[in-house]
């Protein structure tokens, strides 16, 4: 493991009140004489994936720190005892017990549509590698690494949806319908490696996806979901929270992934986006994935959305199913 997941694990166990001063917690020395190098300052990341916040419990946590963990070599009693590193686990839990920066809509002070609404017009991307695999991953050949993207802990699959997500991964690139041209779905398409553009009226916003020029209308006129169908992009409701846009979506198909790595639902998904502007030029999006189905409880991936500010800025092609038609007719030992 990388440092970060074994002390994560010893963090849940002993998270320490939220009243401590994280920089006297006794376990701040054992940090940083041992952990600090890699994992930077205060738990937040550097050579190696941030601590700060943790998601796992410390029995976790420390059978990593002993074990290893990926490019994280087994790290011996002799440098930390156990008790250091649950004192560890309890330091970082201190440094992340402060709430979460909240997407508060009055802290918000750029542009506003003559409704009143942050103005989101404007074409957006997010820049990691969750479409690749919205966990934690190490670099592959043609796969950038990851620290993850999903809220407290691992999925929380149901023992048969864990086995299929293996079995999916195993044959992921015959099986990732993405690889077969097929539109991504929600919440997939919004962190694909692609800009997309947001166009917003007073009751619908519109959403154009360089990917496959997939588009999703979300109607903010109160209007209700349809009776049930099944889409590949769902059918999505918004409305604003404050300075928060709200889109409820649900009648998906069941055939979409999260990502390349065969992480999966079912056509019962429901998925609640949480688009919040913190700056003119960035939003939290906060996804909460619901599948009774496939999962023992709703989870919550987050991630930051960047504008992008160069000029003269638009979205291009990348039409899937052109590629392939491409491949199959092109000439034996043609470039392609």
């Amino acid at each position: 493991m990388t440092l970060r997941q074994g002390l994560l694990v010893l963090s849940a166990a002993l998270l320490g009140p939220a009243s401590v001063v994280a920089q006297d917690h006794p376990g701040a020395t054992a940090y940083r004489e041992v952990c600090q190098l890699c994992h930077g300052a205060a738990g937040r990341g550097d050579i190696a994936p941030p601590l700060v916040p943790l998601g796992f419990d410390a029995d976790y946590v420390l059978a990593v720190v002993r074990e290893g963990y990926g490019q994280m070599p087994p790290i011996s009693t002799r440098e930390l005892s156990d008790d250091q590193v649950r004192q560890a686990v309890g330091y970082l839990a201190a440094l992340g017990a402060a709430p979460a920066p909240q997407a508060a809509g009055s802290s918000y002070d750029g542009p506003r549509t003559p409704e009143g609404q942050p103005d989101l017009n404007g074409i957006w991307q997010v820049v990691n590698a969750a479409a690749w695999d919205i966990r934690p991953h190490n670099a592959q050949d043609g796969v950038p690494a990851g620290l993850g993207v999903v809220e407290n802990g691992g999925i929380p699959y149901q023992a048969w949806a864990a086995e299929q997500q293996e079995a999916n991964y195993a044959n992921r690139f015959e099986a990732d319908p993405v690889r077969q041209c097929f539109l991504p779905g929600v919440p997939r398409i919004t962190y694909m490696p692609f800009p997309f553009r947001i166009l917003q009226t007073p009751d619908h916003v519109v959403i154009t996806y360089e990917f496959a020029h997939a588009t999703r209308i979300i109607y903010t006129d109160g209007s209700p979901h349809p009776l049930p169908n099944d889409f590949w992009m769902g059918d999505s409701r918004g409305h604003w929270e404050g300075d928060t846009l709200v889109v409820d979506t649900t009648h998906f198909n069941g055939r979409t992934w999260f990502d390349a790595a065969g992480n999966f639902h079912s056509d019962a998904l429901h998925v609640v986006e949480r688009y919040t502007p913190l700056t003119p030029y960035h939003l939290d999006y906060e996804v909460t994935i619901e599948d009774p189905n496939v999962f023992t409880r709703p989870w919550t991936m987050r991630m930051p959305i960047y504008r992008r500010m160069e000029d003269g800025l638009r979205l291009l092609d990348y039409d899937c199913v052109d590629f392939i038609l491409q491949s199959m007719t092109a000439p034996e030992g043609a470039a392609r």
